[in-house]
């Protein structure tokens, strides 16, 4: 079986046309999946702060070499998972969700200004350092069961967070997306559901990669 790896393309004229509105503020009400209401514990969080202490727990992680083995890298997978788990908890998101659901933040998010474009940094670098440790991982070793759900678990919880934290900083999809293009980053097809949200807010997908784990 081979996944597909994606090159997003946006032309330069769209970018920072879109979604310049003012972020919305807080939403306090349970958000609905479609068919259960769930009620998110309140409290308050530093938006900032919380995604910093995810970046910084995913950059301790390095990509693999040749000698890499199975209990190697489900170790580091575990450790993205915690974090991004911890980070989603911290925020009030349910990431036990499924990709295509809508997000609201159960949290009261401490007021810090205009927070998008370091929020969007972080969450790039976030998502690069993750992009090249699963590329580094190898074909066989990306099959195994326990492997393959942490790498699923991985791309749902940056989906979730991402749609999550942008119902509170608005545009912070559509930036974060032109973030990735500007440094010619070409995810994993692991990150299939993180890349189908990219790209149906930035409305274009330019090439296509075939391959499984690069």
């Amino acid at each position: 079986m081979r996944f597909s790896t994606l090159f997003l393309a946006l032309p330069l004229a769209l970018i920072g046309s879109a979604f310049a509105a003012p972020a919305p503020a807080p939403v306090a009400s349970p958000f609905v999946d479609g068919t259960t209401d769930l009620a998110l514990e309140k409290r308050d969080v530093d938006i900032l702060q919380t995604v910093q202490q995810l970046q910084n727990t995913v950059a301790g992680c390095s990509a693999f070499g040749p000698a890499q083995t199975e209990i190697e890298v489900e170790a580091t997978l575990e450790i993205i998972v915690g974090a991004l788990e911890q980070c989603g908890n911290t925020l009030g998101i349910d990431l036990s969700l499924g990709v295509d659901v809508d997000v609201t933040i159960g949290a009261i998010i401490a007021q810090h200004g205009n927070i998008k474009q370091q929020v969007a940094d972080i969450l790039v670098q976030v998502i690069v350092d993750i992009n090249v440790i699963v590329k580094s991982i190898k074909p066989a070793i990306c099959q195994k069961p326990k492997c393959a759900a942490l790498l699923a678990r991985i791309d749902v919880c940056l989906t979730l967070i991402l749609k999550g934290l942008n119902t509170l900083i608005a545009g912070l999809i559509f930036l974060v997306g032109t973030l990735l293009i500007g440094l010619g980053i070409v995810l994993t097809g692991f990150l299939g559901s993180l890349l189908a949200l990219l790209g149906g807010i930035l409305g274009s997908i330019l090439g296509c990669l075939l391959g499984w784990c690069h």
